[in-house]
Order: C-alpha cells, then structure tokens, then sequence
C-alpha cells in the first residue's frame, strides 16, 4: 500500500476517528483560548485584585496544554483525557472571568470553545453535561459578584446564554454524528459485496496483509482456499439471473456458518469466494474444507475447491493464492464438488 495514496479503513471507528484527528485541533482551540486572554490582559491591563492570580492561572493552562501535546496524551484514544481538557477550559475560563468582568463581560462567549470542543468529540450527552455545568458556574460567578439572582434582569442574560449555548452544542455534537454515519455507511459499500454482504476483493486483499506477516514471524501455518460454485451457468441459464444471485446469497451464508470466528471470508467476484484460514495447515483446512463440502450439499449445492497452506506451498501470500485457485480449477475440472491441495513441488 502506497504511503501517497493510502487506502481508507475498512471499519470507520468514530471514537478512534474523533480523538485522534481532533488532537491536534484541540491544543489549537486552548492556545487561541490563551492568546485571547493574553491579549485582553495587554489591552485592559492586569486587574486590580487577582492580577498576578489570573496571570499565573494563565500561563498554567497554557503549560497544561503544552504538555499535553508533547506526550501524546491520545495515543490510545483514551476519550476520559480529552474530557478533562474540556472540563479545564471550563474551570479556567470561569477563573478569568471572576477576576475581570464576570459573566456580562464580553469574554464569557469564551465558553462557547468549550463546548463546541465537546460536541466536536465526545457526542451529545456529555456536550449537554458541559452546558449544565457552564450554568452552574456562571450562576456562581453572579453569586459571588454579588449579583440578585431572584431578578429577571439579572438572570435573563445568563439564560438566553445557556439556551445558545445548548443549541450551538446539540446542532454541533448532531451534524458530526451524522458525518460519521454517511462516511461509516461509505466504508461498508467500498470494502462489502453489495450481493452477500461479506467482504469484497479490496478488503480481503487488504486484511491478509498482517496475517501473512505475523506468520512469517512466528512461522506458524495459514491456509489460502479458492472456491468455485459448480453449475452457476446452468441455474442463471435454466432458471433466470436471479435465481443465480439467489444462489450465491445461500453459499455465502452457509460459507459464513461454516467458517470459524478468526477466518477472514470473501466474495473475490462472480462465483468466486476466497478464505484465509490462520494457523492452519494443508491438512486442517483440506479436513475443514471436505466438512463444508458434505454441509452444502444439504443445499444442493456444489463447490470446487482448492487450498495451498504457508510456508509449505510458498513463501508469498499471491503466490499461495494463485497454487489455490490453480487447485480449485484442478477441482473443477475433475468433476466437481471435491477438495484439491497444491502438491508440494
């Protein structure tokens, strides 16, 4: 796989998807948190009580985050970390603002980057959360400001706050669920065959990849088998296309009740299905593959197959794939319905 032009997943994993590409962005919203405090602070100047407090607390986040980017803190998608971030913001916002204008101030829109940061990455619930508790706090700071929280003036500002606050939040956190469905719902129509659902040719080529090379460093054994259905031609001609199709959708799901949790199966196109077997070998997968024979035929159906095993019958997985498919048309071609190993040359 080219580094210029990588392939996309094969699952979209919204979690790993929103923490790690989002990292990055995070520490971004925190400096620009920072830079616009900094700069209030040059343009105001420093307040008359709390000065150096609100100074101190200042270059304190900032380090925070600093350090944070430097070790990496979502390396494994530890969703718990990038809340605390939130939850920081929250708190140091809330501390500059008790030391300068308080909530009618024109920095406590500042709170708005907190939740969109929230709704960007940690979804609705947990967004809500946050606006409650920016709502406490601002309730708070009315408090020890010494502001009547009985008078409808007074309360007015902060609810029609919190009420934007939800909404940026809730239409926030909902649109990037609605992206993650779209691109989850674009993963599975580029790596699944449309007609069976099991992977396609892409996926499967792509999910062997770390199998064959954990073998070659553990030296253990894999199977690759190539199967054929027999007298698909004769069913689309007799009894229309889709009958055929039909066909097909019954070997997958029979192919898919046979096959073990670890086994990675595919539809490689037309009648054609491919199966990677780990830590099996020549023998194993010829006995599992004779087991799968004699169950579809309960179906009446009827496949060739053929299997080369790792390292037996070669070192690289297109060179066992090929002694495989090479196997299934020997299959085929001796009637049908039977198992074939490359023979060890």
């Amino acid at each position: 796989m080219s580094d210029q032009n990588p392939l996309p997943p094969l699952e979209w994993d919204s979690q790993g998807v929103q923490i790690q590409g989002f990292s990055a962005g995070l520490y971004q919203i925190e400096w620009l948190l920072v830079t616009v405090v900094i700069l209030y602070l040059v343009i105001m100047g420093l307040p008359d009580e709390g000065g150096l407090g609100v100074l101190a607390a200042t270059f304190a986040y900032f380090g925070f985050s600093l350090l944070a980017s430097r070790l990496r803190f979502f390396g494994e998608r530890q969703r718990w970390l990038l809340a605390i971030h939130t939850w920081a913001m929250i708190g140091f916002i809330t501390w500059f603002l008790y030391n300068t204008d308080g909530v009618t101030g024109p920095l406590a829109s500042l709170y708005l980057l907190a939740v969109v940061t929230s709704a960007l990455t940690l979804g609705v619930v947990v967004t809500m959360l946050e606006v409650a508790a920016i709502a406490a706090c601002q309730l708070l700071l009315l408090h020890l400001l010494g502001t009547d929280l009985l008078t409808i003036a007074n309360l007015a500002p902060v609810g029609t706050s919190i009420f934007a606050l939800l909404i940026v939040g809730y239409l926030t956190a909902s649109l990037v669920h609605a992206i993650h469905v779209s691109n989850r719902t674009l993963l599975q129509m580029a790596s699944r065959d449309p007609l069976t659902g099991l992977y396609n040719r892409r996926a499967f080529d792509e999910l062997i990849k770390p199998i064959h090379q954990m073998s070659k460093r553990s030296q253990r054994p894999y199977s690759v088998i190539a199967m054929d259905m027999d007298g698909l031609k004769r069913i689309n001609d007799t009894e229309g296309h889709s009958a055929g199709d039909q066909a097909i959708r019954d070997l997958a799901q029979r192919l898919m009740e046979c096959k073990r949790s670890s086994d990675v199966l595919a539809r490689y196109g037309g009648d054609e299905f491919v199966m990677l077997l780990p830590e099996t070998d020549a023998v194993g997968s010829k006995k599992m593959m004779q087991r799968l024979i004699n169950a579809v035929k309960d179906d009446k159906l009827s496949i060739s197959v053929g299997l080369a095993a790792y390292p037996e019958h070669g070192n690289a997985f297109e060179e066992l794939l090929d002694q495989a498919d090479s196997a299934m048309y020997f299959s085929k071609a001796s009637g049908g319905n039977r198992v074939s190993v490359k023979a060890v040359s």
